[in-house]
């Protein structure tokens, strides 16, 4: 009886269309995608690449400069873009909060052809700032900013999922 409960739940569910918070899936014609950028380093690189992995996206290898066969799908990812203002202040004319931004400039090609982009993807977080504490401030940031890269990653991800595709 509890089987058959959770076997008409799990159906009902599935064919509603619900899905996990976090998960797409792309395309078939953007599997393999190769991942470009100018910094291979980064910190929102990095993300971008746990998500797609974790999406079960498939990522070509890098092949260096031109020696791909350009038939596939390249998602070139810009810079970080960061910038940090102050919002309001405190009784002591100090800052008391903070707006951070993070912001992804992206495009899609497929070979030669700008199928996507150039676009940029943006997000901003206020926090409180406590003047009698800096290290903390700097550590609420940090952790602002690594969320934002996961909630940009994600926002990637889900643009690609819906982008009309030549077919």
């Amino acid at each position: 009886m509890y089987r058959l409960a959770l076997f008409s739940l799990a159906l009902l569910l599935s064919g509603c269309g619900f899905a996990l918070r976090g998960s797409a899936e792309l395309p078939a014609q953007l599997q393999p995608l190769h991942l470009e950028a100018i910094d291979t380093d980064s910190d929102l690189l990095r993300e971008l690449r746990r998500v797609l992995q974790s999406n079960r996206v498939a990522l070509a290898p890098d092949a260096g400069d031109g020696d791909g066969d350009g038939d596939g799908y390249s998602l070139g990812v810009g810079l970080e873009e960061r910038s940090e203002r102050v919002v309001s202040v405190n009784v002591n004319a100090r800052a008391g909060e903070y707006e951070l931004t993070l912001a992804l400039p992206w495009q899609l090609r497929h070979g030669a052809t700008l199928v996507a982009g150039p676009e940029r993807l943006a997000l901003s977080r206020t926090y409180l700032a406590d003047p009698e504490n800096a290290v903390a401030k700097s550590q609420e940031a940090e952790q602002i900013l690594r969320e934002m890269r996961q909630d940009l990653s994600r926002q990637l991800l889900h643009r690609l999922q819906v982008l009309p595709l030549p077919q």
